[in-house]
């Protein structure tokens, strides 16, 4: 579900798959966390749990270069 999609500012997703801004390189299966220090965007954790709810997601592509880029992903907490 994308809330804001059809009006000015950003989107926000609460479910489903959905495009994401993200830095660094990920891994399709990838847990996904926020970057602190980049709002906006989140950053891979690999398969590291131990962030618990900080994550928010699951990639469900790779993105193999550091810079920002989209990919899609998998919400499931809000």
């Amino acid at each position: 579900y994308l809330m804001n999609a059809e009006t000015t500012g950003l989107p926000i997703a609460l479910r489903g798959r959905v495009p994401c801004q993200v830095i660094g390189q990920v891994r399709k299966g990838d847990l996904l966390v926020t970057a602190g220090a980049n709002p906006g965007f989140a950053i891979s954790v690999g398969k590291d749990k131990s962030y618990g709810v900080a994550i928010f997601a699951k990639a469900l592509e790779n993105k193999d270069y550091g810079e920002a880029g989209i990919i899609e992903i998998s919400v499931w907490r809000s």
